[in-house]
């Protein structure tokens, strides 16, 4: 019984002796490692004013260096945990020692000097110390998780995280959670960051305003600007909305896109006038929107804006017929523009811009002419968007004359086509045969600013081509090669069957040379267009020199059998022509 006792503490023997000096001395010394258990552990956590490693290291000498330590300290933080406490600050202390202690000496009795606590100790730990607002060390250790457990895919670190404030049960607090999307942010992971925000939605946590706009800041200083849009329409739509902080972050990557001046002009032409930073933040968020042609979430969206007084009425109904023209949806966006008559909004030139691109895209030019008629007569003016929409509707009819008329009109006002309007111009002038004057008209419109783009000179090349003007389609290329833009496959092909269409062969093999030396690699029809086109000159010797290049240099290449075929008759009649001993 004795031994039974000593074995087990000092506490027994103190109690049997009387309180004599051996009882006192055993009662004095430290618990054998076999009481050493996690209960233990978190029993002397909990009520222990300030543990010190010290303290520890002489209360559990054997804890540190358990034959499990990760599920040891696992087990001691999740108690902790799931326990609430009246004065969380020194049990969350306390269980940070713990953590750094149990760390220290499992690594100096491990022969593997990389021994770390597990995932799960961390997210643990983390939901500890945010409960007891020790924000700074729950930063530091959360960001610390992040960085030893990197390998671990951001779906497999959310999980453990939210599995381990679940787990907290009862005493568990969302501060963690928000806690996360800072760490994101400030290790500049934008994109974990904007998935941090979306798995705690789908959980049922909306994120705090200083959290999305955590994720805001991080994504602007990376660069992500489409990571920082989906942050923000993350946030409106889960009602959190913007503050001054946050439409100052948006304002600013509108800028830094170059898109403020464009956003803040839409405004204006609903409007009347210009109108607060924070409505011109939530219109170019309506506007990428509805590009992107999310026609039911957009309006979902604009509809709350409304409720909440985000966006002033006229600028939302405008939006929203917007949004049904973008689609085609024509009768939905005269119904709603209707309805925005009954509730007391004037039109305006933007509602009616939208409606003439409606009709020029679907072909109804002469309607869209009407609407601008009726918007003139309103006292509306046309913008350059409206006139571009009405000069590539016109364009794209056949309605050569009346293109060019509202064109001149464009210039008249001071305004410049984009370059989608002046590519649209200049196909219709040139399937009119008109070249020369489309060729004299981007001129006059680059003299006013307009950069051309790799589609320009591909329409004018092949308007050379159809005039037959091998010169015009040598000189635009070398122009479009001075401006610096590279062409791909599309105009290289363009060009070489423009030249072969005007028989100029040499040109056309030149170019074909220059291909490669680009790095652009020539395609089956390439070669097919020029062996057909030497075969049709006569020229079989080329033809089969050309073919034969073919197949040496790319295995892959292999002609058409309508070229095949026109090749071996070419030989065959070439081989019949000529005399017995030739």
């Amino acid at each position: 019984m004795a031994l039974r006792a000593a074995s087990c503490g000092g506490r027994v023997v103190a109690r049997r002796s009387g309180g004599g000096v051996i009882g006192r001395a055993l009662a004095s010394a430290p618990l054998c490692t076999a009481v050493a258990t996690p209960q233990h552990i978190s029993h002397y956590l909990l009520h222990q004013p300030r543990a010190t490693w010290e303290a520890l290291s002489a209360k559990f000498p054997g804890a540190g260096a358990g034959a499990a330590p990760h599920g040891h300290v696992d087990a001691v933080l999740l108690s902790l945990a799931r326990r609430p406490h009246a004065s969380p600050d020194p049990v969350a202390k306390n269980a940070l020692t713990f953590f750094h202690w149990s760390a220290a000496a499992v690594a100096a009795s491990s022969s593997s000097p990389s021994t770390s606590h597990s995932l799960r100790s961390y997210c643990l730990l983390v939901h500890l110390l945010s409960r007891a607002a020790l924000f700074r060390d729950a930063s530091v250790l959360l960001e610390a998780a992040i960085a030893k457990h990197s390998s671990y895919p951001a779906s497999s670190f959310l999980d453990a995280f939210f599995a381990a404030y679940e787990d907290s049960g009862t005493a568990a607090t969302t501060r963690g959670l928000h806690l996360l999307v800072h760490a994101y942010a400030r290790l500049r992971l934008p994109g974990e960051a904007l998935e941090a925000c979306r798995y705690l939605a789908r959980r049922g946590v909306t994120p705090s305003l200083s959290a999305f706009n955590a994720a805001l800041q991080s994504a602007k200083r990376a660069g992500a600007f489409g990571v920082a849009w989906e942050v923000f329409e993350l946030m409106t739509q889960k009602r959190v909305y913007a503050d001054q902080s946050a439409v100052g972050l948006v304002v600013g990557i509108l800028s830094r896109e170059g898109k403020l001046a464009r956003t803040a002009a839409v405004v204006e032409r609903i409007h009347g006038k210009k109108c607060a930073p924070g409505i011109v933040a939530h219109v170019a968020l309506a506007l990428r929107m509805i590009e992107e042609e999310r026609v039911e979430q957009v309006i979902l969206l604009l509809k709350r804006m409304l409720q909440r007084n985000i966006l002033l009425d006229n600028i939302a109904y405008s939006l929203i017929v917007h949004a049904y023209c973008r689609i085609g949806d024509l009768k939905s966006a005269f119904e709603q523009r209707d309805d925005m008559v009954c509730r007391g909004c004037r039109l305006n030139a933007f509602v009616y811009t939208c409606l003439i691109r409606a009709h020029c895209c679907e072909g109804s030019t002469g309607k869209a002419v009407q609407f601008l008629q009726e918007m003139v007569s309103m006292g509306l003016r046309p913008y350059d968007a409206t006139y571009s929409h009405l000069i590539a509707g016109c364009f794209r009819e056949g309605m050569v004359q009346e293109g060019l008329a509202y064109f001149d009109n464009m210039l008249h006002e001071g305004f410049v086509p984009d370059i989608s309007s002046c590519n649209e111009m200049l196909d219709g002038l040139c399937n009119a045969g008109e070249v020369c004057k489309a060729n004299s008209l981007l001129t006059a419109i680059m003299d006013k600013g307009l950069v051309p783009d790799q589609e320009t000179y591909h329409i004018l090349i092949s308007g050379y081509g159809k005039a037959g003007n091998s010169e015009g389609i040598v000189k635009i290329y070398h122009e479009m090669e001075h401006r610096g833009l590279d062409p791909g496959v599309d105009v290289f092909t363009t060009l070489i069957r423009s030249l072969c269409h005007c028989g100029n062969m040499k040109e056309a093999e030149k170019f074909l040379t220059a291909m490669k030396k680009k790095a652009v690699t020539p395609t089956s029809d390439l070669y097919d267009l020029l062996i057909s086109s030497y075969c049709e000159k006569g020229n079989t010797k080329r033809a089969l020199w050309l073919y034969d290049m073919m197949i040496s240099e790319n295995e892959e290449l292999v002609p058409s059998a309508d070229s095949f075929m026109m090749l071996v008759r070419r030989v065959i009649k070439v081989k019949n022509s000529c005399p017995p001993d030739c």
